[in-house]
C-alpha cells in the first residue's frame, strides 16, 4: 500500500512539474510573440523632384507659377502587412501633418510586433466613422481648424497659396467629403519589394516616403489653377484633387 501511495505521489509530483513547465513555456512563448518595436515614417516633400518648401515659387505641369503658404493633411489607419499575410493595424491611428511644423512630418508608430513586413497601407484623410463621431481629441480635435461641420465632416487636406494665374492671385483647396459620390477618402499601399521592413526589439526601422507635390495638379486629373482656384466643400473637384494627391506618395527607401 505504501508503494502504491508513493507511486501516486510521484505521479502527482510529475504532473505538477509538467504543468509548471508547460505554463512557463507558454508564458515564454507569449513573451516572444509580444515583443515589439517602433517604426518611424518620415515624409519628404518635393516639387518637380526639387526640395519643396513653403512660400517658394514653383512651376506646375501646366506652366503656372504657384507658391504654397500652407500644406496640411491627415494620414490615418496605418497598417503593416507581414510576409505571411498577417496584417497589424495601429490603434487610434490619426496623424495631422503640417509642413510648417517639421516635427509633424515624422510619425512614430509604436508597439509594432516583431517580424518582416513587405507593405504599408494608410488612409489619406479621416474614415467615415470618425467623421460622425462627435467631439474628439488629439489630431482630430476641431481646434486644429481641419473641420467643416458634422454634416460635411473633416477637411482631409488643405493646400493654400498664391499664383498669378489664380482668381484674386490666390488659391485654396480644402479637400473633404466622406459619403456617396463625394467620398474623397483615399488609401495607398506601398510595397517595400526586395527590402523588408524588419521589426525587432533591437531595431526601429525608418520608412522614407516621398511626396511629389506637382502631381497635385496632374496625378489622375488635370487641374489648372486658372480654371480652379478654390475648393471649400465636398464635391467632384474635391474628389479629383484627392485622387491626384494620392498619386504623390511613393516609398523611397528604408533605414534598418
Amino acid at each position: 500500500m505504501k508503494l502504491i501511495k508513493n507511486t501516486g505521489l510521484w505521479a502527482a509530483l510529475g504532473l505538477s512539474v509538467i504543468m509548471i513547465t508547460s505554463c512557463e513555456k507558454k508564458e515564454e512563448d507569449e513573451t516572444k510573440t509580444t515583443k515589439t518595436s517602433t517604426v518611424n515614417i518620415e515624409f519628404e516633400h518635393t516639387f518637380n523632384d526639387a526640395e519643396f518648401a513653403l512660400n517658394k515659387q514653383y512651376t506646375n505641369p501646366f506652366g503656372e507659377q504657384v507658391s504654397f503658404s500652407s500644406v496640411r493633411y491627415y494620414i490615418s489607419n496605418i497598417k503593416f502587412e507581414s510576409t505571411d499575410g498577417t496584417i497589424w493595424a495601429e490603434t487610434e491611428s490619426y496623424h495631422l501633418l503640417d509642413l510648417s511644423d517639421p516635427g509633424s512630418l515624422v510619425l512614430s508608430v509604436d508597439k509594432v510586433p516583431s517580424g518582416d513586413y513587405h507593405a504599408i497601407t494608410y488612409t489619406i484623410g479621416v474614415d467615415s466613422t470618425r467623421n460622425v463621431s462627435g467631439a474628439q481629441e488629439g489630431a482630430l480635435d476641431v481646434k486644429n481648424n481641419m473641420f467643416w461641420t458634422w454634416n460635411t465632416g473633416y477637411i482631409f487636406a488643405k493646400f493654400e497659396g498664391v499664383s498669378p494665374q489664380a482668381a484674386n492671385n490666390s488659391f485654396a483647396y480644402h479637400i473633404g467629403g466622406f459619403s456617396g459620390e463625394n467620398n474623397a477618402i483615399t488609401s495607398n499601399t506601398l510595397h517595400s519589394h526586395d527590402h523588408m521592413i524588419k521589426v525587432s526589439p533591437d531595431a526601429s526601422p525608418e520608412l522614407h516616403i516621398m511626396v511629389e507635390m506637382s502631381h497635385l495638379f496632374d496625378g489622375m486629373h488635370d487641374i489648372k489653377v486658372a480654371d480652379l482656384s478654390g475648393i471649400h466643400m465636398p464635391g467632384m473637384m474635391a474628389v479629383h484633387m484627392a485622387h491626384n494627391f494620392s498619386t504623390c506618395f511613393s516609398l523611397d527607401h528604408i533605414h534598418d
